[in-house]
């Protein structure tokens, strides 16, 4: 049997594109209502157009996840007009590679501003509604570069690292209040969904997405906590 989340609104950022744009899509196929989230106005809205026409409700909200008073007004216009938000996924992300004695500040700042900071404020506005209601679920889309140190990679690992932490603290702090928190860690991923024999091979949209799906629609007596999935050609020989 399909598990339906009929009734349920989820919040995603990062949606105009790849795991974002696919866990979106996962949720509305499953009978959710959707808020959408990102840079990209015209991504977003022509994506909240698709899910409509599909028969679900869908908002876009252009906003900068590096700018607190954007996502603060993001969040109250959601809850204006849902009156909730069940689940929250934090998906938005980006990544700057350069050794540290090359890594430039403004990058090493931004990733920490948006995959760390962003998801941090994002959690921060949503969850007192959830802590009310004493329902919610949120789902971080961290990375097995979370669980890992990778050369030229420091500035990414540190924010996935971080993440990881956040997450685990507020799992201990809301689990006993009926919110549930699940880590996602994709290995690496056909983001751009190329089409060679070598992108086949590696983890699909789609297959984050479906992970997703699956924490949010455990029973109430189970919580996934944290859930990697690595493609055919991740080396899991670095893992510690």
């Amino acid at each position: 049997m399909v598990a339906s989340l009929k009734g349920q609104i989820a919040l995603v950022t990062g949606a105009s594109r790849g795991i974002g744009r696919a866990i979106a899509w996962r949720l509305a196929r499953a009978d959710c209502d959707v808020i959408l989230l990102a840079r990209s106005a015209k991504e977003l809205t022509e994506l909240a157009l698709e899910i409509k026409t599909a028969g679900r409700e869908a908002m876009a909200i252009p906003t900068d996840l590096r700018d607190a008073e954007q996502i603060e007004r993001a969040v109250k216009k959601a809850l204006g007009y849902f009156g909730r938000i069940d689940l929250l996924v934090n998906n938005a992300g980006l990544w700057h590679y350069a050794p540290v004695q090359e890594m430039d500040i403004a990058e090493w700042d931004e990733m920490f501003d948006v995959n760390v900071r962003g998801s941090f404020l994002t959690t921060k506005f949503i969850l007192p509604s959830m802590l009310e209601r004493k329902r919610g679920h949120i789902v971080n889309i961290v990375s097995v570069s979370g669980l890992i140190g990778e050369a030229e990679a420091a500035g990414y690992n540190a924010t996935k690292w971080a993440m990881r932490g956040f997450s685990y603290s507020l799992l201990k702090e809301v689990r006993e209040k009926g919110i549930r928190v699940t880590v996602v860690n994709p290995g690496g991923v056909n983001n751009d969904q190329a089409r060679t024999a070598r992108a086949a091979k590696l983890i699909q949209n789609e297959d984050v997405a479906e992970l997703v799906y699956l924490a949010v629609t455990m029973p109430p007596r189970a919580n996934l906590t944290e859930a990697t999935v690595w493609s055919e050609l991740d080396n899991t020989s670095s893992l510690p």
